[in-house]
């Protein structure tokens, strides 16, 4: 079996060097005959001197991919970059900022490969700062549990190994890159989830808190009501809304036709009542229907940041 192991990058100059030569012992140890690997890291834009250092690399005696995003995309665009330049089947995922301990892949190969289809890492025993870090950590995988059919623990742990082909034409953005498995159907893969070891960030700072609980709610609101048979709900709300407002027109002139021609006091019915209640109706549909359109529309501009980037081989 082979595999692409794909590294996003984000400022991370103090720490790409020493992970790189985690990675190589671990890729020398788990080469052989019948398992082969590539090394695909994604700058995604950094200000530092994280690509001047991915440049100074040596070369080894397997595929190193450097891919260079012109600009700043985001975790989850250049992970879906990664994964379409990949040339293997399987894909192995790891942060770059060294908390992803590279020794825990070994375990993981051994069983990916008694037949599995997914394996997860889990952090147990976190380094982080609780009420900073772990606290919005463990809140945000208990709605991902809550809201989406994934059985896995820790969403939040990057280091993962997953079969190419149950990823196909899963398009990443937002914060969808720590949902990957929530976008899985569980039914018909085998999954296992292992313990990782998690490690104190020796160099820079994450921007993760709080703010991802929200952006992980939105993400689980558009995957959920949008994304699943997305051309159906299209029609389905268009049709809603349509349906509101031809009951608010009829309302309307029902209420009209009370005054003039039977000179009866709309006023004393519910009529006023249930005219507005479809008004708001139809308007609050014709509403989800122009932000799940304004979502297909970032979905496909997502497509199209797929060129936005240079391939460096070594």
């Amino acid at each position: 079996m082979n595999y692409s192991i794909i590294i996003p990058l984000y400022n991370e100059e103090l720490n790409i060097v020493d992970l790189h030569k985690e990675l190589i012992e671990v890729i020398n140890k788990n080469t052989n005959s019948n398992r082969n690997f590539e090394l695909i890291y994604i700058d995604d834009g950094s200000i530092d001197n994280t690509f001047e250092k991915l440049k100074n690399l040596n070369k080894e005696n397997f595929q190193i991919k450097i891919i260079k995003n012109k600009t700043n995309l985001s975790q989850s665009i250049s992970i879906y970059n990664g994964i379409n330049n990949s040339i293997y089947d399987n894909l192995i995922f790891l942060d770059g900022d060294g908390q992803n301990d590279p020794k825990d892949i070994t375990n993981m190969l051994l069983e990916f490969e008694k037949g599995n289809d997914l394996v997860h890492g889990f952090r147990k025993n976190r380094k982080d700062n609780f009420l900073t870090k772990t606290l919005p950590s463990l809140v945000a995988n208990y709605i991902v549990r809550i809201l989406s059919n994934s059985k896995i623990i820790d969403h939040g742990c990057s280091l993962k190994i997953i079969k190419k082909q149950l990823l196909d034409k899963k398009v990443l953005w937002g914060d969808f890159h720590r949902l990957l498995a929530a976008r899985i159907s569980f039914d018909k893969i085998n999954v296992v989830q292992l313990e990782t070891n998690h490690r104190v960030r020796k160099f820079g700072n994450s921007n993760y808190g709080f703010n991802r609980i929200f952006k992980i709610i939105i993400d689980l609101i558009y995957l959920n009501l949008f994304h699943k048979s997305k051309q159906k709900n299209f029609y389905f709300i268009g049709f809603l809304g349509f349906l509101s407002l031809i009951f608010s027109f009829i309302s309307v002139l029902y209420m009209l036709y009370l005054k003039f021609f039977k000179s009866i006091s709309f006023i004393e019915t519910p009529l006023p009542i249930l005219s507005v209640l479809f008004i708001i109706s139809s308007l609050i549909f014709f509403s989800l229907l122009f932000i799940s359109h304004l979502i297909s529309i970032i979905e496909e501009d997502t497509k199209s940041k797929e060129a936005d980037f240079k391939i460096y081989n070594k």
